[in-house]
C-alpha cells in the first residue's frame, strides 16, 4: 500500500517514533542560513525560506512561482543551472549588504536547491594552507589507530577551535565509545564513555554517510520555517539530505541543551563504505564554521579516513599472511595421511592457531576432535544441530546464550562462536569458541533510562550523562575481520581436500568394481578349471588304491594316501575360498531372527555326535533376537563353533557355550570354549587370510575366522577374542 510524505511524517515526534522521524523533510532550515529551490525542469521556483527577504530583496510571496532568471541576474542563472545530479556545484559569492555570501546549489529529488551561507572573510589564506599541510603531515605520520585518533582530536580542536572533540567509534549493535577527546582543561573527561545506539537513529547515521560534514551553528536559536509554490510544504515536503543548513530533529536538539552544548559539528568517519564513526566536535557556546572550514574538515576526515583503512589493511594483510602460512602447514600434515581430525587438532600447529579463540573443533563423517578450551563432546554435538536448521552456511556471533538463550550451558567456554558448515547437506562443520569475558562498561548516563518525563508528564531526553558502570556479560571479544577471513579460507582448503578424496575414492572405487569382476572371474575359474583336474587326481588316486594297492610297496602307498589327502585338502581350500569371496559380493537380507533357534539349526548340521561325542555343549535359553543376514550369522556361528569342537577335542571334558552377555556396556553373542586357547598378543593376527596358530595336527585353512570377521564387519559390527593358552578361547561378536 503507498503512503504520501503526510502519512508517514509522525504528527508529533517522540522518543518512542524518533528513530523513524523523517529529519531530511522537517521543511526547516537553521537561522544562519537562507533557501531558495526550483524546479530542475521548469526553473520555476518551489521552495523558499521565510527569512529569504533580505537577501533576495523580496519576500518569499514574491518569489514563488517566478522563474529563476528573474531571480538571479543571467551570469549567476547560467551558472547555478549548470549543476549536476548528485554533485555540489562550486559556490558563487555574492555580497549583499557588506556581507559575502557563498551560494551553494545541489541537485536532490528533481528540485535544484540554492542554499546562502555567510563567509568568513579574514582568513590568510596562504597561512590556512600552511595549517591543513602541517595538519595532513601529522596525521600521516600517526603509526597506529589509538595515536591516529588522538592527533586527529588535537588537530581538529586546535584548527577549528571547538570546547571539546571526540573521536566517536560505533560497535557491532551502533553503540558508541568515545575512543578519543581533547577538551578545555575545565570540562569533565567524557573518555572511554559509551552512547547507546539510540542517541544517533539510523536515519540520521544514513545523512552522516551521504552528506559527510555538518554543523548546528546555535542550538539555542529558533529554526526558520519553508514556504512551498501552492500550498502547505509539509504536503508536498523538499528533500534537504544533501542541505548544508538544514535544521536539527527537536528532539536532537533538546538533547543538546540537556548536555548544555551550545553548537556541534559532526564529521563522518567512513571505512570501506561503512559509517566506522564520528568526529564529534561540541561547544558551550553559539560557533558558526564556514563552508570553506567545513570542506576542510572533510578533507581532513577522508585523510584520517584512509589511513585508518590502510593502517587496518596492513594489519588486515600481515594477519591474513601469518594465517596463511599456518593454513599450509595444516594442509601439509592432513595431506600427508588424509586425516582431517588430526591435522588440524593435533601437533605442534592446529586449527586454533588461526584465530584468538580459546578452543576449536572439527566435525566430519560423524567424528568429533576438539583442541583448546571447548565444550565436551555433547554440547558441541547439540550446538551443531541446533545451528544447522537455520539453512546458514556459516553463523558467527559474539553472544551465542543471548541469541539461542535455550544454550545457556555453553556460555562460559562459548559465548562467541564461530561455525562454518563444510555441506549444504551434512552436519560437517569446523568451530571456533571464545570464552566469556565480562567486563565493566562505563555509559553516558543509565542507558536503562534514556528519557525522563517533563513537567507535562512529557517523554524527553535523559538529562543526566555521568559516568554509569555497568558489568556486561554473555558475551565474548569480538571477531576480527583475519580471524573470519582465515576461517572462510581453511573452510575451502577442506573442502577442496574432501574433493579431492571424493576424485580419488571415485577412483578406487573404480578399481575395487574391477577387481571384483576379477574376483568373479577368479572363483569361476576357481570353481570350474581347478575343480576339473582335481577330481581327476582324487579319482585316478582311488582306483589305483582300490586295485592296485597290495602291488604297491610302502612308499607308493605312502604316497597314494598323500595324494588323496592332499587332494581332499585342496577340496576343502576351494571350497572356503569360494565361501569368503561369496561374503563380500553378495547382498545382505536382513531381517529379525531367533538366535537360539539359529544355533540349534546349525548344531543339527554339524556332525557332532559321531565326531565329538564327548564335546558337552551349553547354549543360554532366551538369547535375544538378533537382526542381519541369518544365512551369513549361520556361517559365522558355523565356522567358531567348528572351530571350537576342533580345539577342545583333545580336552578331557571338553565344554562348548553359547550364551549372550554385556562386554564393555554393550551386548554380545559369546561362543567360549575350554580348549588349547592361544596368548592373548595375537589376537589381531587370528583373524588374517590363511593366518594359523596350530600346526598340521589340526586342520583347517585359517580362512574360517576371516570369514567370519568380514560378515560382522559387514553388519557393522564387532568380534573380538579373549584367549589364554590352556585355558581355551571365548569369541564374541555383535551386529551393529
Amino acid at each position: 500500500m503507498a503512503h504520501g510524505p503526510t502519512s508517514l511524517y509522525p504528527k508529533e515526534v517522540t522518543l518512542t517514533n524518533c528513530d523513524r522521524e523523517p529529519i531530511h523533510i522537517l521543511g526547516k532550515i537553521q537561522n544562519h542560513g537562507y533557501l531558495i529551490a526550483c524546479d530542475a525542469s521548469s526553473h520555476i521556483v518551489n521552495y523558499c525560506s521565510d527569512n529569504i527577504a533580505p537577501i533576495l530583496d523580496k519576500s518569499p510571496e514574491a518569489l514563488l512561482g517566478q522563474p529563476l532568471k528573474a531571480v538571479f541576474d543571467e551570469v549567476q542563472t547560467q551558472q547555478l543551472l549548470e549543476t549536476k545530479v548528485a554533485e555540489k556545484a562550486t559556490p558563487i559569492h555574492t555580497t549583499i549588504d557588506g556581507q559575502q555570501y557563498a551560494m551553494l546549489a545541489h541537485l536532490n529529488e528533481g528540485n535544484l536547491v540554492i542554499e546562502f551561507e555567510p563567509l568568513e572573510v579574514d582568513t590568510n589564506a596562504f597561512e590556512y594552507q600552511n595549517q591543513l599541510a602541517e595538519i595532513v603531515s601529522k596525521l600521516n605520520g600517526a603509526g597506529e589507530e589509538q595515536r591516529m585518533c588522538d592527533v586527529t582530536a588535537d588537530l581538529i580542536k586546535e584548527f577549528f577551535g571547538y570546547d571539546r572533540v571526540m573521536i566517536y567509534r560505533f560497535d557491532e549493535n551502533w553503540d558508541g565509545i568515545v575512543v578519543s577527546e581533547a577538551r578545555e582543561s575545565h570540562l569533565e573527561s567524557w573518555l572511554g564513555l559509551r552512547y547507546p545506539a539510540s542517541d544517533i537513529p539510523q536515519q540520521a547515521r544514513k545523512l552522516f554517510l551521504k552528506q559527510g560534514v555538518r554543523i548546528i551553528a546555535d542550538v539555542k536559536s529558533t529554526p526558520v520555517s519553508i514556504q512551498a509554490l501552492g500550498g502547505n510544504e509539509q504536503e508536498n515536503p523538499i528533500d534537504l539530505s544533501l542541505s548544508e543548513t538544514r535544521a536539527s530533529s527537536p528532539i536532537h536538539i533538546e538533547y543538546l541543551e540537556n548536555m548544555n552544548v551550545g553548537a556541534s559539528l559532526t564529521a563522518a568517519i567512513i571505512s570501506k563504505g561503512t559509517l566506522w564513526g564520528l568526529i564529534a566536535c561540541h561547544h558551550y557556546s553559539p560557533k558558526f564554521v564556514d563552508f570553506y572550514k567545513r570542506q576542510s574538515c572533510k578533507f581532513l576526515t577522508q585523510i584520517f579516513s584512509s589511513q585508518l583503512v590502510l593502517l587496518s589493511s596492513n594489519i588486515l594483510l600481515q594477519k591474513v599472511n601469518e594465517a596463511s602460512k599456518t593454513r599450509s602447514l595444516l594442509m601439509e600434515k592432513i595431506t600427508k595421511n588424509w586425516n582431517v581430525h588430526k591435522g588440524l587438532t593435533k601437533g605442534s600447529h592446529t586449527m586454533l592457531d588461526l584465530t584468538q579463540a580459546h578452543g576449536a573443533a572439527v566435525f566430519l563423517d560423524g567424528k568429533l576432535k576438539k583442541v583448546g578450551i571447548t565444550p565436551d563432546k555433547e554440547q558441541i554435538l547439540a550446538l551443531i544441530n541446533r545451528l544447522k536448521p537455520l539453512e546458514q552456511d556459516e553463523i558467527i556471533t559474539t553472544q551465542l546464550t543471548k541469541d539461542l538463550p535455550e544454550l545457556q550451558d555453553l556460555k562460559a567456554k562459548a559465548s562467541g562462536v564461530m561455525c562454518l558448515f563444510l555441506s549444504n547437506l551434512k552436519k560437517d562443520a569446523i568451530l571456533w569458541f571464545k570464552s566469556e569475558k565480562i567486563e565493566t562498561v562505563n555509559w553516558a548516563g543509565n542507558p536503562d533510562k534514556l528519557s525522563t518525563l517533563d513537567s507535562n508528564e512529557r517523554l524527553t531526553p535523559r538529562k543526566s550523562f555521568e559516568a554509569w558502570s555497568i558489568q556486561e556479560e554473555d558475551k565474548s571479544a569480538p571477531w576480527e575481520d583475519y580471524e573470519i577471513v582465515a576461517a572462510r579460507a581453511l573452510k575451502q582448503d577442506i573442502s577442496q581436500i574432501i574433493l579431492e578424496k571424493y576424485d580419488e575414492i571415485k577412483g578406487l572405487h573404480n578399481l575395487l568394481q574391477i577387481a571384483y569382476e576379477d574376483l568373479e572371474t577368479f572363483s569361476y575359474s576357481v570353481a570350474h578349471d581347478l575343480r576339473a583336474p582335481l577330481r581327476g587326481i582324487d579319482g585316478f588316486a582311488h582306483i589305483i588304491k582300490e586295485d592296485y594297492f597290495d602291488q604297491l610297496d610302502e612308499f607308493g602307498k605312502s604316497s597314494i594316501d598323500t595324494i588323496i589327502g592332499s587332494a581332499t585338502k585342496m577340496n576343502q581350500l576351494i571350497d572356503d575360498i569360494l565361501a569368503f569371496s561369496m561374503v563380500s559380493q553378495s547382498e545382505m537380507n536382513k531381517d529379525k531372527f531367533s538366535m537360539n533357534k539359529l544355533v540349534d539349526d546349525v548344531l543339527g548340521i554339524l556332525p557332532i555326535s559321531q565326531d565329538y561325542p564327548s564335546v558337552s555343549i551349553t547354549v543360554a535359553p532366551q538369547m535375544p533376537q538378533a537382526y542381519g543376514d541369518r544365512k551369513m550369522i549361520a556361517q559365522v556361528l558355523q565356522n567358531l563353533l567348528t572351530n571350537a569342537l576342533k580345539y577342545t577335542r583333545a580336552v578331557e571334558q571338553p565344554q562348548i557355550t553359547i550364551c549372550f552377555k554385556e562386554h564393555q556396556n554393550k551386548g554380545f553373542y559369546f561362543v567360549q570354549d575350554n580348549g588349547i586357547g592361544f596368548d592373548q598378543s595375537h589376537e589381531k593376527r587370528i583373524f588374517r587370510l590363511f593366518n594359523r596358530l596350530v600346526g598340521d595336527e589340526y586342520e583347517g585353512s585359517g580362512i574360517g575366522l576371516t570369514i567370519a570377521k568380514r560378515i560382522i564387519k559387514k553388519h557393522k559390527g564387532a568380534i573380538e577374542v579373549i584367549s589364554k593358552p590352556g585355558k581355551g578361547s571365548t569369541f564374541l561378536f555383535n551386529l551393529g
